[in-house]
């Protein structure tokens, strides 16, 4: 029987890598008490157009890096789930071949036993599907929340309507040059993880 798996439904721009973990244990020592008022930078003129590195920021982003904790827990428990049933399925496939071989049963027999074999072949099948929409939903939600946690603080951040735009920059994207200058990664970086240092807490 095919092997039945769930692949790892995870956007590229939430994969956590080592710089990630680091990057997370370096925040974790800096004051979780600065403010967004004060990391402005104070160099650009007011209603300059600025940037982020959106994939650097959401993967070093505290909030991604626990919610894609839960989110691969999860799906380790669901992949071992179904390969604890497909193991059992597989025992029974050679428990009724045997059994067959040796015609320890009638034919009836062995048909009702085909039948209960099919039935549960397609039931792992319907469970992998299941299972892996579940995760696909579950992925594009956490997303979302995500998006709109830095969405949020971005409104915060520009208060004081210093900047007209905030671009969200990322290889491949719509913005094939921008100034190094506008580029305000770091200082957002430092203010998301402030605040969701603060809000779990």
């Amino acid at each position: 029987m095919k092997r039945l798996i769930i692949p790892c439904v995870v956007g590229a721009c939430l994969l956590i890598s080592c710089n990630g973990k680091k990057a997370q244990e370096q925040q974790e020592q800096t004051d979780s008490t600065v403010s967004h008022q004060n990391i402005i930078p104070s160099i650009l003129p007011h209603g300059s157009i600025v940037y982020v590195e959106i994939d650097s920021l959401m993967e070093n982003y505290l909030m991604t890096i626990d919610l894609m904790g839960e989110f691969e827990e999860k799906a380790n428990r669901l992949q071992t789930d179904l390969a604890n049933r497909e193991r059992r399925f597989q025992d029974n496939v050679r428990d009724f071949q045997n059994r067959a071989e040796r015609r320890l049963e009638t034919m009836t027999r062995l048909q009702e036993m085909e039948q209960q074999l099919s039935n549960e072949r397609d039931n792992l099948m319907r469970l992998s599907e299941s299972y892996q929409m579940e995760m696909a939903e579950e992925q594009g939600v956490m997303q979302r929340q995500i998006i709109q946690a830095i969405m949020d603080f971005l409104n915060e951040y520009n208060h004081d309507k210093r900047y007209q735009f905030i671009l969200a920059n990322s290889f491949g994207g719509n913005i094939l040059y921008a100034d190094p200058s506008l580029n305000i990664t770091a200082p957002v970086l430092e203010g998301l993880n402030a605040k969701y240092r603060t809000e779990r807490r």
